[in-house]
């Protein structure tokens, strides 16, 4: 079973005019769909474990993780270090814990770099290197009948070269706003890219001319996983794939079930001096046992002149209708969904001013307090 889902925003105006008092029956208020459960992290130096093993450390996690008709989702950002290689890197992930007929499985979407083409060079920049890292999240309002909220998660001076030109850096945000409806939760993700601070230069150390065409590329990891099953059988390699799609089958009660795809619009905008373009990139695939690495890429910049991307993703979760009980930190025993089907849309990037968005919170790190990885000359 394959289902594409296509999220159409709209406005119901509801009212009439000349009513009369005492020939219309009072309505009855709709029903507000239950408020999700919402828990921020913050942690410093906490070691990581996985089947009572001591495999990573976390220097530094910040994360919330919202739980909404049997479903739970985390968004987040750490900086890790993990045991078995001694690698340290700084990740964005997003991960979907769901359930089918007992089954826990997780769906994870993560992000540790990005990637430049100029010229004759392909320039890797790891989200490591970047000065801090923070989330910032809104109070929970709702929009009509159903709960809404916003989560930031922001990247600053990440640097383009991990060696050399400290002075070239440019900022990653991912602003999450998520509606949390009856049987759905949608998560759409404004990626926000700001090139103020970035420079280009040639491999004798000469900066790029202005109008010298150039690539923004982001890579992604795809997972799925049983963590409960056997260690040789966690990982759940795609059965279908596109330049564009990504799906994952399995069977419940004879039937084939469609648990994630994975479609990444081509389609984005550009920003000038001038105003706004419509422009088109490309997507590329390449499915793996453990994980699924896909690229998405935006040709045809303009050094010193495109001075940002828009593009926007959506992740949509399919859920038991919520309840006061299973939108509650019960997840650990929820009632099994007759079915389950993660529809995924990935874009990125932009550089915009973020709207008017309330914060709950907006905290920042100890003084002196850094990345880890960011010492170096």
């Amino acid at each position: 079973m394959s289902t594409a889902i296509f999220v159409v925003a709209g406005l119901m105006i509801i009212g009439s005019l000349n009513l009369i008092p005492y020939a219309q029956a009072d309505a009855s208020a709709p029903e507000k769909v239950p408020l999700p459960q919402i828990d921020e992290r913050h942690e410093y130096n906490v070691p990581g474990s996985q089947n009572g093993n001591s495999t990573y450390f976390n220097h530094e996690i910040w994360s919330i993780n919202f739980i909404h008709g049997n479903s739970s989702t985390n968004i987040g950002v750490r900086n890790i270090t993990q045991y078995i290689d001694n690698q340290t890197w700084v990740d964005y992930t997003n991960n979907i814990q769901y359930n089918i007929s007992g089954t826990m499985y997780i769906a994870q979407f993560m992000i540790t770099e990005s990637e430049f083409k100029i010229g004759n060079q392909t320039i890797m920049a790891p989200l490591k290197t970047c000065a801090d890292f923070k989330l910032e999240r809104s109070p929970v309002r709702y929009n009509g009948t159903v709960p809404t909220f916003d989560c930031n998660i922001s990247f600053d001076d990440i640097r383009v070269y991990s060696t050399g030109h400290p002075d070239s850096t440019f900022d990653l945000t991912l602003i999450h706003h998520i509606r949390a409806d009856w049987t759905r939760t949608d998560d759409k993700i404004e990626a926000l890219f700001n090139f103020s601070n970035t420079r280009f230069y040639q491999s004798n150390g000469t900066e790029f001319n202005a109008g010298e065409p150039f690539t923004a590329e982001m890579h992604y990891r795809m997972y799925m996983t049983e963590p409960n099953a056997a260690p040789d059988k966690r990982f759940i390699a795609p059965t279908g794939h596109t330049n564009t799609t990504l799906e994952f089958n399995l069977t419940f009660n004879g039937s084939p079930l469609t648990l994630s795809e994975l479609n990444m619009t081509d389609n984005f905008t550009i920003y000038n001096g001038s105003g706004a373009r419509a422009w088109v990139g490309y997507s590329s695939m390449v499915p793996g046992f453990v994980f699924s690495a896909a690229v998405h890429g935006f040709p045809n910049l303009t050094y010193k002149d495109t001075i940002s991307m828009k593009s926007d993703p959506e992740v949509t979760v399919y859920h038991d209708r919520a309840t006061e009980s299973n939108s509650r930190n019960n997840f650990d025993h929820p009632s099994s969904p007759s079915w389950v089907s993660i529809i995924a849309v990935f874009a990125v990037i932009a550089v915009c001013a973020i709207g008017a968005v309330v914060f709950l919170k907006k905290r920042k790190k100890k003084q002196g307090k850094d990345v880890e990885t960011r010492k170096k000359p």
